[in-house]
């Protein structure tokens, strides 16, 4: 009888890091703890930390991926001719669904508190591949939206991605301060689509 064969590092990481995501979509952030994380992984908090280094580590490496995988989807929607409404759709529907928002703020935040932090052990991270990504996107968005200044692109895909994050981490409650309507408010990414200054 042959045992199970065993995973290879790079399928331990994203098995883990499918754990975290289905986490994080249920639970929001409190799902993304060590303990948590790697007891539905099937694997010991030691060897979470041997993958990761710390838990830091493993929600930017889950924020990388769930960003790579939002790059790809959007680039796939811009070969596939999607219009521009359903493309800031699916923007809003990723970032400000599952969490993704928060953990993109959370991050954030701690990379600021990290950058004062003169010990600085853990380096900082590599964001090279998401950049590239990055710039893919920005490339196959110009090219879509047949508009020849670059910057322009970089501004609109900043705006799209500021607006959802805000409103996947304060849109229900800034929405009801202002007196706006779940309607309303659902209909907002279509509404900003509207008033692109190159809405096709």
């Amino acid at each position: 009888m042959t045992g199970r064969r065993r995973r290879t590092a790079e399928e331990s990481r994203a098995n883990i890091l499918d754990v975290a995501a289905k986490r994080l979509h249920d639970h929001g952030l409190e799902g993304l703890n060590i303990t948590g994380v790697a007891e539905e992984a099937g694997i010991s908090h030691a060897t979470l930390i041997h993958h990761f280094g710390s838990s830091g580590g493993m929600r930017d490496a889950l924020a990388d991926k769930m960003t790579a995988d939002l790059i790809q989807d959007l680039m796939a929607a811009f070969d596939a001719h999607v219009p521009t409404s359903q493309l800031t759709r699916n923007v809003f529907s990723n970032l400000a669904e599952g969490g993704h928002a928060k953990l993109v703020a959370w991050r954030s935040l701690e990379s600021g508190d990290e950058a004062t932090d003169d010990s600085n052990s853990q380096g900082t991270r590599d964001l090279s591949d998401t950049q590239a990504l990055f710039q893919k996107l920005l490339a196959r968005a110009q090219s879509a939206l047949e508009v020849k200044d670059s910057a322009e692109v970089r501004k609109v895909v900043f705006l799209v991605a500021i607006a959802a994050i805000g409103y996947g981490i304060a849109g229900p409650v800034l929405a009801q301060v202002l007196g706006i309507e779940e309607d309303e408010l659902n209909h907002f990414p279509e509404w900003l689509t509207e008033h692109l200054r190159f809405n096709k």
